[in-house]
């Protein structure tokens, strides 16, 4: 996975400039604001890569069946490494309208009836400038994609964390093959329908697009608090998420690695 930050940055830009095109009267309603972080957990679903998966080493476990099932012991059966695991374990199909830009919209009650129909457009705006940056980096494998969709997550949040720095192709790939295989065994541990998995991917990336958007608004027109609110909301979603926390992320090379 190789997204172009300039990419990124356009696709949020041209979010922001089309709400913007409309009567001076009218302010946009921008989608870069905090939500109740509760709406976007979804069951106790939550990824684990600091103890099922570490960059580069092998796990064991047993291969048959849809998903891989850990073993006991190493020696009942050979060791998969999460780079082996196919993309297609964290896949699902679309079963009808997006659901979380409603959801998030319908929550800020501090808006009227117009505006939260402003919002709810303006979040699926979002929606549809991932899978366009997606198409862009040539990536369609990664829609409808639980895996790719978590990878930008941290992606954001990384980079709202450190000052803008972004995460190199090697250490995106690294860190896809590690959240592939995390949800592969979450989802051994907890089956989820189309419906929830398509719940939880736009979450993922709403919580991305969102965070991102803060990030580079507060930076590019000189807004501290916007600043600080990405971050807050970065390291709250990376650990109710993810189960990461900022601190124990390390960047070796081209592996990332969760202590």
């Amino acid at each position: 996975m190789n997204l172009d930050t300039r990419a990124i940055l356009a696709l949020l830009a041209v979010c922001t400039l089309l709400g913007a095109a409309r009567p001076a009267a009218a302010q946009p309603v921008s989608p870069y604001r905090r939500y109740n972080s509760s709406l976007f957990l979804h069951d106790d679903f939550k990824l684990s890569i600091q103890k099922q998966w570490r960059a580069s080493e092998p796990v064991a476990v047993r291969t048959t069946g849809a998903y891989p099932q850990p073993s006991s012991s190493s020696a009942e059966s050979p060791t998969v490494s999460p780079m082996l695991l196919p993309l297609s374990v964290s896949s699902f199909r679309t079963v009808g309208n997006p659901v979380m830009p409603k959801r998030l919209a319908a929550s800020v009650t501090e808006l009227d009836a117009d505006h939260r129909q402003e919002l709810e457009e303006a979040l699926l705006g979002l929606l549809k400038s991932y899978e366009q940056l997606l198409d862009r980096n040539d990536e369609q494998r990664l829609k409808n994609n639980l895996a790719g969709a978590f990878n930008f997550l941290f992606m954001s949040s990384y980079a709202a964390l450190k000052n803008g720095q972004e995460l190199s192709a090697g250490q995106q790939a690294n860190l896809l093959e590690q959240i592939n295989a995390s949800i592969a065994m979450g989802l051994k541990e907890r089956r989820l329908s189309d419906r929830e998995k398509q719940e939880l991917y736009e979450s993922a990336v709403l919580s991305g697009s969102i965070i991102r958007g803060l990030y580079n608004e507060g930076r590019d027109k000189g807004r501290p608090e916007q600043l600080k609110l990405a971050r807050e909301l970065a390291a709250e979603l990376l650990e109710q998420l993810m189960g990461i926390t900022p601190d124990k992320v390390r960047v070796d090379g081209n592996a990332v690695r969760v202590d």
